[in-house]
């Protein structure tokens, strides 16, 4: 069986287990049977959702915190695929590592040494252990025996757990890196994103290196998602599409570990809100049944904004019954949220934003009471906000050029624009407001020219 169709069989399974509180031991068992793996170390990989490189950095983190790090480059990847095709068996130094790393005897990785033998004088060999009882030897010295196996066994089993504890970031440290993020946040907006991507390079390449080293610490991988959804969003703004997709399946990726169902849908949405803005936009839709479907309808802020852009998807291709009870799921789990849920700027749903979204969902859908809504909207904003604010003047613009004022809004979009520093132009808004004066152009061809060279400067 290739890999991808290992992959997938194992992601099925996975979701099964969960659903159903499988053991780890009986996903492992359910992967190496369906997926066809050559050796338990797969299947327990498999069964983890990891890939090579997530296990065999693992393995040196283990074991630099141990006090007895790898050497350079080892162990390679192609040792460890030798190692999980069957076709080589890791050394004692290793299975140590491996058993530590998905946490389980080494029995359950095939990798158990074998029995000990002994000869008999004029006997053939036989296991120095002895299965029966009621052979003929001394029952105290077989008893002894017995009772010995536990404690070893358990003594093994304290030695995990103590290297369990070795690996856990200290709460202070956690708390200093949710400051950090929380002033990366902060600075959303208000920094050009270019220079807020320059300044948490270097806090994202130490969060990488913790997040290896800590490889069990679900909120250290909370902060890790956070800080990855940040830049997708900023590459967002800047229209990188690419760049964007790909920082927020990391971001996702570190929200699985962190278990956080409101972080996965908050990555859920961002990845929405990058298809909406991007050539795709009927992927949101995607997204958000496939969101739906994994996480449950439990009420949350990125729930909420998902529902949200899910309507405005629809309102945009022109759905407009499905737009409409798309924006009334959305402001049911609005309405459901606690304070807190709703307030946080960057990863809440702010009533203001939920008034916005409602604006466009209403003006694209030709609603006559999307004016009003839009002034609501536009009144829950500051003067100097730099995204949302100019979304909605925009789409004002693109209403008034569906009533028949093409200079109206002309006039409008121009203002909108070079009212913002240049710094805060990002690309987002200028593709936004290009599209609306391919609209104007339209209607009025005049009210749209000088338009087009002013945004062509910018």
């Amino acid at each position: 069986m290739d890999p991808q169709g290992r992959e997938s069989i194992a992601a099925e399974l996975r979701e099964t287990a969960a659903a159903e509180n499988w053991s780890p031991w009986r996903l492992v068992q359910a992967v190496q049977l369906k997926a066809q793996t050559p050796t338990l170390i797969m299947a327990w990989r498999l069964a983890s959702g990891q890939v090579q490189t997530d296990v065999i950095a693992g393995i040196r983190g283990l074991a630099a915190d141990d006090g007895t790090p790898c050497s350079d480059n080892a162990p390679s990847v192609p040792n460890y695929s030798k190692w999980e095709n069957g076709h080589g068996v890791p050394g004692s130094y290793y299975r140590r590592y491996l058993a530590l790393w998905f946490r389980c005897p080494l029995e359950r990785l095939g990798l158990a040494e074998p029995e000990p033998i002994v000869t008999l004088v004029g006997q053939a060999q036989v296991p120095a252990v002895l299965t029966d009882p009621e052979d003929h030897v001394e029952r105290r010295q077989f008893l002894s025996l017995a009772a010995a196996a536990p404690l070893i066994s358990l003594d093994g089993t304290r030695s995990r757990m103590e290297a369990g504890l070795r690996r856990i970031l200290p709460a202070a440290d956690l708390d200093h890196w949710a400051d950090v993020t929380a002033g990366h946040v902060a600075a959303y907006g208000t920094a050009a994103p270019a220079a807020l991507l320059a300044a948490l390079r270097p806090d994202l390449d130490e969060i990488a290196v913790l997040a290896e080293r800590y490889p069990h610490q679900a909120d250290l991988h909370l902060t890790a998602s956070r800080l990855c959804g940040l830049v997708g969003a900023l590459y967002t703004d800047l229209d990188q599409d690419r760049d964007a997709r790909d920082w927020l399946h990391t971001a996702s990726r570190y929200a699985d570990l962190s278990g956080d169902t409101t972080q996965r849908y908050w990555i859920a949405m961002a990845q929405a809100m990058t298809a909406f803005y991007g050539p795709t936009p009927q992927r949101v839709i995607t997204i958000a049944d496939r969101a739906r479907t994994a996480l449950g309808a439990a009420p949350s802020a990125p729930a909420a904004q998902l529902a949200g852009l899910t309507a405005r998807t629809h309102a945009q291709l022109g759905a407009k019954d499905q737009a409409a009870r798309e924006l009334g799921t959305a402001q049911a789990i609005f309405g459901r949220l606690t304070p807190a849920q709703a307030q946080e700027t960057f990863f809440g749903f702010p009533a203001a934003e939920m008034t916005m979204y409602s604006a466009q969902v209403l003006s694209r859908t030709e609603n006559p009471r999307a004016w009003d809504e839009q002034t609501r909207a536009l009144a829950a904003y500051p003067d100097n906000d730099p995204m949302d604010r100019p979304l909605i003047l925009l789409d004002r613009a693109r209403y008034l050029t569906g009533q028949d004022e093409p200079s109206q809004a002309a006039t409008l979009v121009n203002d909108t624009i070079t009212a913002l520093p240049t710094q805060q132009r990002v690309p987002l808004l200028l593709n936004q407001a290009r599209q609306v004066t391919a609209l104007i152009a339209r209607r009025s061809p005049n009210a749209a020219a000088a338009l087009k060279d002013s945004l062509l400067a910018s």
